[in-house]
């Protein structure tokens, strides 16, 4: 990016009053603690969330408490014997006492249009000097200093400046050759106009706004001054120790609050009150039994309905205040009124404090009321970047699912950074706003969206969300048929194709989920049938009925007419049968010779050779162990590699009526039972 020498920012520029309009795009950090974070390649940022994935110890909290000092919103600064590199202190040190200060975090920030038109229609009359996606920097070292990175095209903005102009005397003696305003407005002041000239004016204007820094260009500075400073966004970051405590000793918050040393808890308590509308001066006043009860009632009913508009785990909760005394307890709280939390579950009858809750329901409750509190005291709503430090950590894989779209809600407002390691917490609908964090050795912890470069173990999370999501949508349908094997599906899969072309029936609307072998049903039918779903099990059958699957039926987990084996669909009803034995045998055996002739090395199997066990699988594996033919390591064969052979040989035209049939009476019996 084109830009101007490194500018001191106007500390008198920098406020919180923000209409909005510009956006964190890139991150530069450099150095951070126990950790250096390689800076060679910037941080692109998503519009909205990003996500920074890494194991532990990778440098994501490093790399957010880095970025959060930067532009805090509140005191939090740089303390760079702190805060500096162990390993580099003792060298760097004197560097720093000459102040030759380390540059710490570099943010690229971009204008949006309507900050842009807003620039260009009161500085420029209109004309397009600042686009809208134009970028500045700024810099922050390590001794809480900080520089801006901004290019505005002089010359451009000196020409829209004279437009307004162009009718006045002297106009093209002051702007002919000016390749900064600063140029002009000297010509304007040596022709010593008087001061109720346009020119005299419109150079006194201009010399009104110079920032004192040295470094600023005057068009630069008024820019950033007047618009780019009052809209820049804070850094806000929240972790676990900003947690809610249960009780709080009202005149000891007092105490500290006048002494502005409060602790995380206290802001958060703080934040609590302000929520529910009263203050620290209200609960401590001295009011009648009905008043004070109805003020805590009325709190009450506030935050309750606040959190749990969100809170969706447990709906059968509210949350109670209670004013009182206890001399018996220990110090602060022994002293002077307690504020009382306590969650009441409406399903048992009973209240326990708010810290005996559930480390996930105190964080989800905690978060909620700090933000919204941070967020109004600041006056800041549309100019907030908020850095969350493995939000959820504590919260069950559903509870995290709605922080996620919580998350979602408040980036509609701010810009949202957050670390993680739960796959749960990972949007699989927006992986393209993941980044992977990984401390490698020799670089330090590197920040990239390149996953194709990262380590399995940095990766993972991301699997294990995309596994998830693959897995709900093979449970989308409300008919399913679970199956053994892989083998099982593509067989079930071209027969009914093959008969719904002939306007037979086939699956319809069931899909068909392999499971991975018989042993795996029960868990899969307790989860499908949880959501409510049609099942049916179509499983091979080898001499007395499966344990398991007896079981299911027996804990009501399935119907009985729900359980379906391949020996119903053949005449003789053995007793024993895989859907391997609806096919025809000798078109089996001669996809069984294609698939294996390399391995079989011009031995052939024909009809003939197979045994008298009744299941076509079984019968192949006795054959293969006799010629001592090792396919597997454990013996037998690849089912799903003689299924994908024997395809080509079904069809309407080489199937034999019966043959068809017994898929008929399949299809129609699932069908029947779905």
């Amino acid at each position: 990016m084109e830009r101007t020498s490194r500018l001191p920012s106007s500390a008198d520029g920098e406020n919180e009053n923000s209409f909005g309009g510009i956006v964190l795009t890139l991150i530069k950090a450099q150095v951070w603690k126990y950790k250096s974070i390689e800076d060679s390649t910037p941080v692109a940022l998503a519009e909205d969330v990003t996500v920074l994935v890494g194991k532990n110890e990778s440098g994501k909290t490093a790399f957010l408490e880095a970025l959060h000092k930067a532009m805090p919103l509140g005191g939090a600064k740089y303390d760079y014997v702190a805060d500096y590199p162990r390993k580099d202190l003792v060298r760097y040190r004197p560097q720093h006492e000459a102040k030759n200060y380390q540059k710490t975090v570099e943010l690229t920030f971009r204008i949006e249009k309507a900050l842009a038109d807003k620039i260009n229609k009161e500085v420029f009359g209109g004309a397009d000097i600042v686009a809208a996606g134009h970028t500045f920097t700024r810099d922050t070292t390590i001794a809480n200093t900080n520089t801006i990175g901004l290019h505005i095209d002089q010359k451009a903005a000196v020409e829209a400046l004279q437009r307004p102009l162009n009718d006045l005397e002297h106009k093209d003696e002051v702007f002919s050759g000016a390749a900064r305003l600063e140029d002009a407005l000297t010509k304007i002041e040596s022709l010593s106009l008087p001061a109720d000239n346009r020119l005299a004016t419109f150079a006194a204007q201009w010399r009104s706004r110079a920032i004192k820094a040295n470094g600023w260009g005057l068009v630069d500075g008024h820019i950033w001054q007047s618009y780019l400073s009052p809209a820049l966004p804070k850094l806000l970051y929240f972790d676990d120790y900003k947690l809610l405590e249960g009780k709080i000793n009202l005149a000891a918050l007092q105490q500290r609050e006048a002494a502005t040393q409060l602790t995380d808890a206290d802001e958060t308590a703080q934040g609590l009150l302000q929520l529910a509308g009263t203050t620290l001066r209200e609960l401590m006043s001295d009011e009648g039994y009905e008043t004070a009860r109805a003020k805590l009632e009325a709190i009450g009913l506030t935050i309750t309905q606040k959190v749990f508009e969100f809170w969706k785990q447990n709906q059968d909760l509210d949350v109670e205040f209670d004013l009182k005394t206890d001399n018996k307890d220990i110090a602060p709280y022994n002293s002077g009124v307690n504020l009382y939390i306590r969650i009441k579950n409406r399903r048992h009858g009973v209240t326990v404090p708010f810290d005996q809750r559930s480390k996930g329901f105190i964080w989800f409750f905690s978060f909620l009321v700090w933000f919204d509190a941070v967020q109004s005291r600041a006056e800041t709503e549309d100019a907030l970047v908020l850095l969350l430090d493995e939000p959820g950590l504590n919260l069950h894989a559903l509870a995290q699912a709605d922080f996620l779209a919580y998350i979602r809600k408040l980036s509609e407002q701010h810009q949202i950074i957050y670390t993680t390691h739960s796959p749960f917490m990972v949007d699989s609908a927006h992986l393209e706003d993941v980044r992977v964090v990984e401390d490698r050795i020799k670089e330090g912890t590197k920040i990239t969206g390149d996953l194709a470069g990262s380590s399995d173990e940095s990766v993972f999370p991301l699997q294990a969300a995309l596994g998830y999501s693959i897995a709900q949508n093979l449970f989308i349908a409300k008919k399913n048929i679970l199956v053994e094997g892989p083998a099982d599906l593509i067989l079930l899969q071209h027969m009914g194709a093959l008969l719904e072309s002939g306007t037979k029936q086939g699956l319809g609307d069931a899909i068909l989920v392999p499971v991975g072998g018989l042993d795996k049903l029960a868990t899969f039918v307790a989860l499908l049938g949880s959501n409510k779903l049609k099942l049916v099990v179509l499983h091979d059958r080898a001499g007395s009925p499966h344990q398991k699957l007896e079981d299911l039926v027996r804990q009501k987990l399935i119907e009985r007419k729900r359980v379906l084996d391949f020996s119903m669909f053949l005449d003789s009803a053995p007793a024993e049968a895989d859907i391997e034995d609806l096919l025809p045998a000798n078109a089996y055996i001669a996809a069984f010779n294609q698939a294996y002739a390399k391995e079989l090395n011009g031995v052939t199997l024909t009809v003939a050779d197979l045994g008298a066990q009744p299941r076509m699988v079984e019968r192949i594996n006795q054959w293969l162990k006799t010629k001592g033919i090792t396919l597997l390591k454990d013996g037998g064969f690849n089912h799903y590699r003689v299924a994908q052979a024997v395809l080509p040989s079904l069809t309407a035209a080489k199937l034999k009526p019966d043959e068809l049939a017994r898929f008929e009476r399949l299809f129609a019996k699932v069908g029947e039972v779905l």
